[in-house]
């Protein structure tokens, strides 16, 4: 099964017309939690670009986090066609949206990538970290056949999982981060925040997908200690300071 799977809408609902609707609105609640998380995730990149934009300069940014995200928006792409979210207008938007910012993003980097020296190790190169995501995905997916689209679906969730890690690698050598990058991977670590909820919701109607649970748990516990000095940030104001 999918996490967001299509409904058999050819075929009639057995339930009482009650208990129908509260399924249906429960279902609608996880479509909204979804989209929700990407929309955080689209602000915040929106926030990153106009500055990139704005001081013609990528210093303290890690192309190899933009690179794999990239990766992860187009698989979403390719997958969300085979989901309930193609029955929400928002969540083409939002799609299409993302799609386009994630590739200016990574043209950005690319255009200006002389303005910056300092880069992750090569461990968490996205010419590493992709291909290594996309084998976890093959073999640990939540589908039931080798060769399924579930296997995208897993891909994104572990590309996402540590696609910020070269970004938060790269703040921690540089102590002082930047005022909007900080708000940028603040709003990042938020949407998997927000996807967690989603994660949950499913289990609680009896979906269990553990391993990408997992992968956005895995992905709140590296940044958790940055989340905590942001939300910090925003309430006493300052610099943040995130060094080892």
């Amino acid at each position: 099964t999918s996490p967001l799977p299509l409904p058999p809408s050819h075929l009639p609902d057995p339930r009482p017309a009650d208990s129908a609707r509260f399924s249906c609105a429960r279902r609608s609640m996880e479509i909204w939690l979804f989209i929700l998380g990407y929309l955080v995730h689209f602000v915040g990149s929106i926030v990153l670009l106009r500055k990139i934009q704005k001081q013609k300069s990528v210093y303290g940014l890690s192309s190899d986090t933009q690179y794999m995200l990239l990766a992860a928006t187009i698989s979403r792409c390719i997958w969300s066609m085979y989901t309930r979210l193609i029955e929400t207008n928002l969540a083409y938007m939002e799609l299409i949206c993302s799609t386009v910012v994630a590739l200016m993003l990574a043209y950005s980097m690319w255009q200006f990538r002389h303005t910056t020296i300092k880069q992750a190790p090569s461990p968490l190169k996205a010419t590493i970290l992709i291909p290594a995501a996309l084998v976890l995905a093959f073999f640990f997916h939540p589908g039931y056949k080798w060769w399924t689209v579930q296997i995208l679906v897993a891909f994104t969730m572990y590309i996402e999982a540590v696609a910020l890690i070269p970004q938060l690698y790269l703040m921690r050598r540089m102590h002082e981060v930047e005022n909007v990058t900080s708000h940028y991977v603040g709003l990042l670590v938020c949407s998997r925040a927000v996807r967690l909820l989603f994660w949950v919701q499913l289990y609680w109607i009896g979906e269990h997908f553990i391993g990408l649970f997992v992968a956005d748990l895995l992905h709140t516990l590296l940044s958790g200690d940055y989340l905590w000095l942001w939300i910090r940030k925003l309430r006493t104001g300052g610099q943040l300071i995130y060094s080892l």
